[in-house]
């Protein structure tokens, strides 16, 4: 007869404690090395979505030549409330807990018209499952198990095993005031004097990926009420590499890894049994100082993203029963822009 939300009486507010510990010794050559370990834990934080009305795991007769208990026309067993579709419990049950190693690297001035940073960090990111396309805040309606949410306590779809960021500013030796030209003559100094070049690379692991079957060709699930969020978990085979030989754009997991769970069975495959394509990404920029009189600048850059015109892929089709299931279709980068500026200053 119609959805109602729905929060519990004693909602607790939730609660993160954050903490870190550094360690840093400079170096010589002008460096300053940072090592340190950053950490949280997450409780009673918001979960959206947790339907209260849904059936213990049932089969249907979706499965062709079966029918396990259903009602007629295929219809799941009846739900504890059954004259309503969707209770949903905006509940205070979700948990998280981040850890995360990081290393520093950096020049402590610009010597020589040169600053550069090198920055590395490992992280371990779990929680008990954030909703479909990484929103905001936590639920799992994507998946078959939302009243035991303890069995969705996994690695986070938003977590990033490994992620390196190098940077550098460097001031070109040339023109009035450098190393190299300190005594050219305006016209020489206006062409080649006063270059500064900044780099930026950025290269980190991917984000976990969920695996559904949404046709449901066990049969069994979850109901979830009126939601329609009716997906079963795939079956994994053991002993296989979840990733494609040569694994890229055309084929990125393996599938033959991952099956049907048997009729009336959940799949066994954990929330995110997989991790997407990596991410690489360089920026460069090159900028020309023009003194004028009075006090005045001009100031030319041109910038140039994503320099390399690398591609970076989406996720791989995380349906097992989608045609070209373990391919990849789309990018989620941009192709290489160059953009060019011109400042005047006074």
């Amino acid at each position: 007869t119609g959805s109602f939300y729905t929060q519990p009486t004693n909602f607790k507010l939730g609660t993160v404690r954050q903490y870190n510990l550094n360690v840093e010794q400079a170096l010589p050559g002008n460096l300053v090395l940072t090592m340190g370990y950053a950490g949280s834990r997450g409780n009673h934080i918001l979960v959206a979505g947790n339907d209260l009305n849904t059936s213990s795991p049932s089969a249907c007769g979706t499965v062709p030549g079966y029918t396990l208990g259903c009602l007629p026309g295929g219809q799941p067993y009846i739900p504890p409330y059954n004259t309503f579709d969707t209770i949903l419990l905006f509940g205070d049950v979700g948990d998280t807990s981040y850890d995360s190693l990081q290393i520093k690297a950096e020049t402590k001035t610009a010597k020589h018209g040169l600053y550069a940073l090198i920055a590395y960090s490992w992280s371990h990111t779990l929680d008990n499952g954030l909703s479909d396309g990484l929103g905001s805040l936590l639920s799992a309606p994507y998946f078959p198990l939302p009243n035991w949410r303890r069995l969705d306590w996994a690695l986070s779809q938003i977590n990033l095993y490994h992620s390196f960021t190098a940077s550098t500013i460097y001031d070109l030796p040339f023109g009035r005031g450098k190393r190299w030209g300190s005594d050219w003559n305006n016209v020489t100094n206006a062409l080649l004097g006063g270059y500064q070049v900044t780099l930026i690379e950025r290269i980190s692991s991917g984000f976990p990926d969920p695996l559904i079957d949404s046709n449901n060709q066990s049969g069994s699930f979850f109901q979830n009420g009126g939601n329609g969020n009716n997906y079963n978990r795939p079956n994994r085979i053991g002993g296989c590499d979840v990733y494609a030989a040569n694994h890229g754009q055309h084929q990125y997991i393996n599938s033959s890894c991952f099956e049907a769970p048997p009729v009336g069975q959940l799949g066994n495959s954990d929330r995110v049994p997989v991790t997407g394509p990596g991410f690489v990404n360089t920026d460069f920029s090159i900028i020309k100082q023009f003194p004028l009189p009075r006090e005045m600048g001009l100031n030319f850059r041109a910038e140039f993203f994503n320099l390399f015109n690398h591609a970076q892929f989406g996720m791989p089709v995380n349906d097992i029963s989608a045609a070209g299931f373990g391919a990849v279709n789309s990018t989620v980068n941009n192709p290489r822009l160059v953009q060019f500026a011109l400042k005047l200053t006074f």
